[in-house]
């Protein structure tokens, strides 16, 4: 049953590069988005009111590097991955 559920919840993992990518997934997919975060609060607050998605955790074992900027897609660099509840 374990083995069931993490690969449910593997397969509804979705990687954002952009801000383009991201509103596309959280307006079409189920599950979580994968994206860089700045680690600035403000651009957490921007990213749930302009989409209605809510953080979930920066997991340490998981810092593949997606994009070269954060998830709010402003010039600002990423400092670790963060995951989005869609």
């Amino acid at each position: 049953m374990f083995e069931r559920a993490k690969a449910h919840r593997d397969s509804h993992i979705w990687d954002a590069h952009n801000y383009a990518e991201f509103t596309e997934i959280a307006n079409n997919k189920p599950g979580f988005i994968r994206a860089m975060w700045c680690g600035d609060v403000a651009c957490e607050n921007k990213i749930k009111e302009d989409l209605a998605v809510t953080s979930r955790c920066m997991p340490f074992n998981d810092q593949e590097h997606i994009s070269d900027v954060c998830a709010c897609f402003t010039s600002r660099r990423f400092k670790n991955n963060k995951y989005f509840r869609i």
